[in-house]
């Protein structure tokens, strides 16, 4: 026997997923774990996002990054 279970959902929201499976020809299981995936890919973009704002803003870090680009441009350049 399967592993399943019951979710309870609003009608129109298992209309869109059985909607959307239908188009893409997938399980309303595989339509959930494409979203689910999505949504952690997301949320890498927006923390990396973050990050990346914070090291701009860090004289340090950026000195950092400025000199691993230099010696990445000079290793390129031999």
């Amino acid at each position: 026997m399967a592993d399943t279970t019951t979710v309870k959902v609003q009608t129109r929201t298992r209309d869109l997923l059985m909607e959307l499976g239908a188009a893409r020809r997938q399980s309303a299981d595989q339509v959930i774990l494409a979203a689910l995936a999505a949504m952690r890919r997301d949320e890498r973009r927006q923390v990396a996002a973050a990050e990346a704002r914070d090291l701009k803003d860090d004289p340090v870090d950026l000195a950092e990054i400025r000199a691993i680009q230099a010696d990445k441009a000079a290793l390129h350049a031999r």
